[in-house]
């Protein structure tokens, strides 16, 4: 198995754990990437924040969970200076279609492994 085999692999890995930590909150509307954060490094998954937002825009962008960026939220103005960006992710939500990925109900994801 080649790095670039193994490197697949691992992030496949961690974007189940990811999928599979927000289906313990499936009834919450949602849930803060840094409580998801704090959950995947209890389980062995540490991960960067620039790591974890690539991972949910991913996923997001499969249809598997919803995000909320800091501008989607209310109370957002452009007019003042914060210390995060409007793109930051900050809260996110599995899908329904990620919990049927989840159960084994959905086709099978190659960049996703439980």
């Amino acid at each position: 198995m080649s790095i670039s085999e193994m490197d697949r692999a691992r992030h496949a890995e961690e974007r189940g754990r990811i999928l599979q930590a927000l289906q313990q909150n499936y009834r919450v509307e949602m849930t803060s990437v840094r409580a998801l954060a704090g959950a995947l490094d209890l389980v062995g998954f540490p991960m960067t924040r620039a790591g974890l937002e690539f991972n949910l825009v991913l996923l997001a962008d499969s249809g598997y969970l919803k995000v909320w960026r800091a501008k989607d939220l209310p109370g957002w103005r452009g007019d003042r200076p914060m210390d995060r960006s409007a793109e930051t992710i900050l809260f996110a939500r599995l899908s329904p279609l990620g919990l049927r990925l989840i159960d084994g109900a959905a086709a099978a994801d190659p960049q996703v492994r439980f």
